[in-house]
């Protein structure tokens, strides 16, 4: 049985400001497979844009307390979209909200792991995202876990799972921006982060994001650095392809 740890960056989860439900059920139906041989934990984006949906919001605001109180709307809208997919397979979901604080210490630490662990054990799956309401780094300046990918190398850091997938909405590294240039080179396996591939990483993002692929390649780097090989690939795709290679990714050896 082996550990995934699964991202799914906001680019993927949201569509015309509001949460792709159809998306959702997709991807719930392909986790729900894996979870019959694997432990699975799900780190997601996605709760400003079920904030934006439930306000009828067309345009991501600029403003730090109007995104925190979007975020406390829509993480209620996103985790009952969940939680209504994953009840129709039978599976028990938990809700994990961190801010980079809960990694400070060793204490938080062996706390959240000693808790995710147990869920893993129980064949729950818990669900993480970043605790925006209290967290206002993520949508300021220097957005301390960037759609959630720096959350994503500290959660495998801490959980050791046997691979990462972050799922975005490109096939993963290019060494062009593959949206703004026309038949760029595709990257399929990268054995040492260096500076040439961190130059290779487009830091833009779509409207609801704070990621881009730069965020990721760092995420990657901390998490390649425990051994973890790290898969960044299009979420569109299903997983079980993403991981046995059947479609275009970009690997990341740990």
């Amino acid at each position: 049985m082996a550990r995934i740890l699964i991202k799914i960056g906001s680019a993927l989860i949201s569509k015309n400001n509001k949460v792709d439900y159809d998306f959702l059920e997709r991807k719930i139906n392909e986790i729900s497979k894996l979870l019959q041989e694997n432990e699975i934990i799900l780190i997601t984006s996605g709760a400003v844009a079920a904030g934006m949906e439930i306000e009828s919001l067309n345009q991501r605001p600029k403003d730090t307390l109007e995104l925190q109180l979007l975020s406390g709307i829509g993480q209620i809208k996103l985790m009952e979209d969940y939680k209504l997919l994953f009840s129709e397979k039978k599976i028990t979901i938990s809700q994990v909200l961190l801010t980079h604080h809960n990694f400070d210490n060793e204490e938080e630490q062996k706390t959240i792991a000693n808790i995710i662990n147990s869920y893993l054990k129980q064949k729950v799956i818990p669900i993480i995202n970043e605790n925006d309401l209290v967290n206002k780094e993520e949508f300021e300046s220097e957005y301390k876990f960037s759609d959630n990918d720096i959350l994503t190398a500290f959660v495998a850091s801490l959980l050791k799972p046997d691979l990462v997938l972050i799922l975005t909405d490109v096939n993963g590294l290019y060494n062009a921006n593959p949206k703004t240039t026309s038949n760029p080179e595709f990257i399929e396996l990268v054995e040492k982060i260096q500076d040439e591939i961190k130059q290779m990483a487009s830091k833009e993002t779509n409207h609801i994001g704070l990621g881009g692929m730069y965020s990721k390649i760092i995420a990657a780097e901390i998490i390649n650095k425990k051994g973890i090989d790290v898969i960044v690939a299009n979420g569109n795709f299903s997983i079980n392809d993403i991981i046995e290679n059947k479609v275009k990714r970009t690997l990341f050896k740990g």
